[in-house]
């Protein structure tokens, strides 16, 4: 095979085989182990030898934990702290302690100075980064750009899809069709939101994988009808065979005065119903019970006690069992075909419309000349072409020589296919790469994850001569009650799910379940509790929901903390839900002494910061002044503890000066004119938000965001809050660890964490797919052989078509996936897990297991290794107890952010007509003299209140603004000063202040006026000096005064402070002022 690289200085082989699988279980320590792998081969080789390893994952955040975790181990060996990694790593290297420290220093050093060469990303970074590489090579750059918010494509795909309706007539009785079914399945009633959504199947590699094989259309407006009238005309053509047969049957029985009160069980499930239904075109099986017992003998046909039962016995013998047969056996020879025609057309409307859409989507990416990150895998799959040595990875591959991948249990078909000639490359030229992932924590299949390449496809590509396959068994995260609970639990779910869906594809996936116990030998807690059906008008939820807070109060008993504990549900909306209650619990009625407070994706979204609402009804405001609802929700934001009818009332044009900051009212034309990242700046500095410490994060994020938006090409005020509208429910901030609440977080959010304490209230999420799921199938039979893929609906009925595999496969790969779900969110427990499900209910007495939590059920009763534990519906093992209170923060804890500073960058970089007067001075004395009083005056002009000091001389040290040593003699002039009687009153929150106030005085020559106070009945100037007393300080502050005073404002004073030595100098004293020295 070609090779990517030349042949000089080959990497040594690591390991016998070059390529390693480790299949993993939870908390066995696999980011430690690909860690491990990439300290390795880093460390054994040159110091920037890492620049040739690329270490691929599924997330930014998992990126960012693999980058901090590699530096942190690499700190720790240099700076000499043993631990276990180190001692294994010295042993494999063949290095001594001292010998380990130094090259972790090298390495250490050459990544930091290398920083953008640490190659550590996700993997469609990856693939953008390679798509990016070639299209400039190629010279495609200017002619199309990558674009990576599919959401925002496809909402203008569907506008232009909306735009047609009315003018396109099958499309609109697509969408009319579509709508109705949306209704009666109780979604979404927005029929444009309902299509965004729905419209996302495009994007999926399911989709992509098959998009070239769909039937393609030769021409007309309505390509698909073809092939709608084909089966319309199966449909008609088994029932117009059925329908004389069914009609002469009923005739005979009117003829012979048969009535429905004559047949056995009437008309329920009768052969009459059979007729009946058939006579009216309509479809009935004939597999039920009494319709067999009809065909068996016509003396079962009628009811004895009836008064024709002997004649109806006749009538079946002689007349009636013919006609019934004959409809039978064309039934079961053609009913599987009907069938198949009958589900495909009922959501013919769905395959109808996405082929509009991907029509659509087609010709809006050639208008606009972009390509899709979703596009990126199948472009790159059809540049590489099968190719063992595809060109466009000539670079890459001959750069990086070892790919490690994590999470491999979530690649797609198509990155597999698209990483496979980079891994074999190098695995042919013996330079190490691996893989490590879990196929029971595969949750993403929606995504487009395969389990199957972790579980048998990769060792088949690469081969078993160079593949080495190793599981890592241990649990270094869980106590041992929980480890063995979820070993003997998990070792028999899988096989009542291969049992139910008859596929062993889940038992095959937890063939490697079984776990050794690292941590807290014999220590641990499991509850698991199965509540009984309350009655009709509640749901068992309920009950959960009054439990709750007092679970929360018994581990608090514990000495748990908040931050220790987690609450894991299946969607969003169930957390929103157990967070708002919790809310209630706590402001009605909670308990002295005990605590419910949540963080959640709810309570973190952007929208629900009160700063960002402020924020985007100005801009509301800004872009449509004259809307009464938009000044009244700026009113109401800023005004927020009045009265809502007040504000709204008070809201009108003439009165909201009184509402909102005078500045903001006075600026609003300027206000337009500024790019949108600029004018959030400006309204921070105008609405005063930087000083509520809470709200920080979240301005920080809404600025992030802003700043993304600004990269895209609309950039004007009504896109973005258009923008924002729609994406404002997905976007929340992201909080640091040591926060001390409840965390709140979906299953999914929750893979790849951990906490000591998990609680899942609502063991409920089904086993099969919880709502409307659409399939692509196809058959060989016809007619359906001439159509290619069409969609169908899951459900049981395509049993009994040709797609019946496609339902069982699907069924088999739904049930592993909600099985995985469960493992996830058993396995997240570090010392005590708690969860609730509804009791089975055993009347129904047909052993059908729906939701997970029947599926424990089923685990748990019978087990004889669960019997001494579970008792009355309820399962305890182990004790619950303080294991291990959390530790303190390490050495570098993170400052919090106390004020968020805002600026203008208008007001950074000033002309000024005139030279700074020490230009013109010669002696070092004087020069000092003046750089001291341009900082004071510099930092004085960001000081209004005391509170304040602290902060703005941070800040301005932070900027570079005077060095470490000029920060401590002005720290000490600042403490002088508001220690100070008279200027520390300068600085109290009573007065309204203004800093370098710009002034004309006579002659039309600019002034500035340091420091002005405003008080209710009194103004105040001050003028700060350094050096020498001079006869025009005084002039110039009675000039500044008297100009005030002519102004209007009141009883003016004003005061010189010279800075060196503190002297306070009136210059028009009021008549109460009392300077006191």
């Amino acid at each position: 095979m070609l090779s990517f690289r030349n042949s000089e200085n080959p990497t040594p082989q690591l390991l016998k085989k070059p390529f390693q699988i480790y299949r993993s279980s939870a908390g066995s320590g696999k980011t430690r182990t690909l860690a491990k792998a990439y300290l390795g081969l880093a460390l054994k080789f040159r110091d920037d030898y890492f620049k040739h390893i690329l270490a691929v994952t599924f997330t930014n955040k998992a990126t960012q934990e693999m980058k901090e975790r590699i530096l942190h181990y690499l700190n720790d060996f240099a700076n000499g702290l043993e631990n276990d990694l180190a001692t294994e790593l010295e042993g494999e290297l063949g290095l001594a302690p001292d010998g380990l420290g130094k090259r972790s220093r090298g390495v250490r050093s050459a990544i930091l100075h290398n920083y953008s060469q640490f190659a550590i990303s996700t993997i469609d970074a990856f693939f953008q980064k390679i798509i990016r590489s070639f299209t400039r090579e190629a010279g495609l750059l200017g002619n199309f750009r990558l674009e990576v918010e599919n959401d925002l494509v496809m909402e203008e795909v569907v506008n232009d899809l909306m735009d047609e309706l009315g003018h396109n007539q099958q499309l609109t009785d697509w969408v009319v069709e579509f709508s109705r079914d949306r209704l009666l399945e109780g979604d979404n009633w927005n029929i444009v939101a309902a299509l965004n959504d729905f419209a996302r199947v495009v994007f999926s590699e399911e989709f992509q994988a098959i998009e070239d094989q769909l039937e393609k259309p030769s021409s007309g407006a309505n390509p698909y009808v073809g092939t709608m009238k084909v089966l319309q005309k199966e449909l008609a053509q088994f029932e117009s065979y059925m329908k004389p047969y069914a009609l002469e049957a009923l005739g005979i029985l009117e003829q012979n005065g048969i009535a429905a009160n004559d047949f056995n069980y009437k008309d329920s499930g009768t052969v009459l119903k059979y007729f009946r239904e058939f006579s009216k075109g309509q479809f009935y099986s004939s597999k039920g019970p009494r319709i067999q017992s009809a065909l068996a003998a016509g003396s079962n046909w009628g009811s004895k006690k009836g008064r024709n039962y002997d004649a109806l016995t006749r009538l079946a013998d002689s007349q009636l069992m013919p006609i019934l047969k004959a409809m039978v056996d064309y039934e079961k020879a053609h009913v599987r075909r009907y069938n198949s025609a009958k589900e495909v057309l009922k959501k013919f409307h769905a395959f109808g419309l996405i082929a509009d859409i991907t029509r659509k989507l087609k010709a809006y990416k050639e208008a606009n000349n972009i390509m899709l990150l979703a596009d990126a895998p199948k472009f790159l799959n059809g540049v590489i072409n099968d190719s063992d040595t595809p060109f466009i990875y000539e670079k890459v591959g001959s750069h990086f020589r070892h790919y490690l991948i994590d999470e491999f249990q979530d690649t797609s078909g198509l990155q597999w296919k698209n990483f496979f000639p980079l891994l074999k490359d190098a695995i042919d030229q013996g330079q190490a790469s691996m893989v490590v992932g879990d196929v029971k924590q595969s949750v993403y299949r929606w995504r487009g994850g395969d389990l199957q390449l972790l579980q048998n496809e990769v060792g088949q590509a690469i081969g078993g001569h160079a593949t080495d396959i190793r599981e890592l068994t241990a649990n270094y995260r869980s106590a041992e009650v929980l480890v063995d609970f979820n070993n003997a639990f998990f070792a028999k779910a899988p096989g009542i799910i291969s049992e139910t869906t008859e596929n062993p594809m889940a038992a095959e996936a937890y063939r490697d379940v079984i776990q050794e116990t690292k941590k807290y030998p014999g220590k641990g807690f499991v509850d698991i509790t199965f509540l009984e059906k309350p009655d009709e008008d509640e749901d068992w939820t309920s009950e959960v929901m009054k439990r709750l807070p007092l679970l929360l109060e018994g581990l608090q008993d514990k000495k748990i903390k908040l931050k220790d504990i987690a609450i894991l549900v299946r969607k969003n909306d169930e957390g929103q839900r157990i967070a708002t209650e919790l809310m209630q619990y706590k402001h009605k009625q909670a308990r002295p002494g005990y605590r419910y407070d949540v963080v959640s994706n709810e309570s973190l979204r952007l929208d629900t910061a009160t700063s960002v609402n402020l924020l985007v009804s100005a801009l509301r405001y800004l872009h449509n002044p004259n809307d009464a609802i938009v000044r009244g929700q700026l009113a109401f934001e800023v005004n927020k503890g009045k009265p809502l009818g007040k504000i709204f009332l008070e809201a009108g044009r003439s009165q909201m000066k009184e509402l909102l900051p005078g500045a903001f009212l006075k600026e609003t034309g300027w206000l337009n004119r500024l790019s949108i990242f600029e004018l959030t700046e400006e309204l921070i500095r105008m609405f005063d938000l930087g000083r509520e410490e809470s709200e920080l994060a979240y301005l920080q994020a809404f600025q992030d965001l802003v700043l993304e938006f600004s990269a895209m090409e609309k950039n004007d005020l009504a896109s973005f809050l258009e923008w924002w509208d729609n994406i404002k429910a997905k976007r929340s901030i992201q909080v640091a660890g040591n926060v001390d609440a409840i965390s709140i977080l979906t299953v999914h959010k929750a893979k790849g964490l951990q906490f000591k304490y998990v609680i899942i209230p609502f063991l409920n999420w089904k086993l099969g797919h919880d709502k409307q799921t659409l399939l692509w199938v196809r058959s060989d039979k016809p007619p359906f052989d001439k159509m290619g893929y069409l969609t169908v609906q899951y459900k049981s009925n395509l049993l009994e078509t040709y797609f019946d595999e496609d339902y069982r496969q699907e069924r088999a790969k739904s049930y592993l996936d909600n099985l995985n779900l469960l493992y996830v969110a058993f396995t997240r427990a570090e010392e005590g897990l708690m969860a609730f499900a509804l009791k089975p209910n055993k009347k129904r007495g047909d052993g059908k297991m729906v939701t997970v939590g029947d599926l424990a059920y089923a685990c748990l009763e019978g087990n004889e290794k669960f019997a001494p534990f579970f008792q009355g519906d309820r399962l305890q093992v182990g004790t619950l107890e303080l294991l291990d209170a959390t530790p303190p923060g390490g050495q570098y804890l993170p400052e919090t952010l106390k004020h968020y500073a805002s600026h203008s960058w208008r007001q950074k970089l000033v002309i000024k007509r005139e030279g700074v007067e020490f230009f013109e001075e010669r002696t070092s004395g004087k020069r000092a003299s003046i750089n001291y009083g341009i900082l004071m005056h510099r930092l004085l002009a960001h000081i209004r209140y005391k509170p304040e000091a602290g902060r703005v001389l941070d800040e301005l040290h932070i900027k570079n603004e005077f060095s470490e040593g000029e920060q401590e003699v002005l720290a000490g002039t600042l403490k002088k000063m508001l220690d100070h009687k008279v200027v520390g009153g300068w600085f109290g929150k009573e007065w309204e202040v203004r800093t370098e106030v710009p002034v004309l005085v006579p002659g039309g020559r600019p002034g500035r006026i340091d420091r002005v106070m405003l008080g209710k009945k009194k103004t105040v100037i001050v003028d700060y000096k350094t050096g020498a007393k001079k006869d025009r300080d005084r002039e110039q502050v009675e000039g500044y005064a008297g100009l005030l005073a002519q102004m209007g404002y009141p009883n003016v004073h004003g005061y010189l402070l010279y800075l060196d030595n503190m002297e306070v100098v009136e210059v028009l004293a009021g008549p109460t002022l009392s300077l006191g020295f």
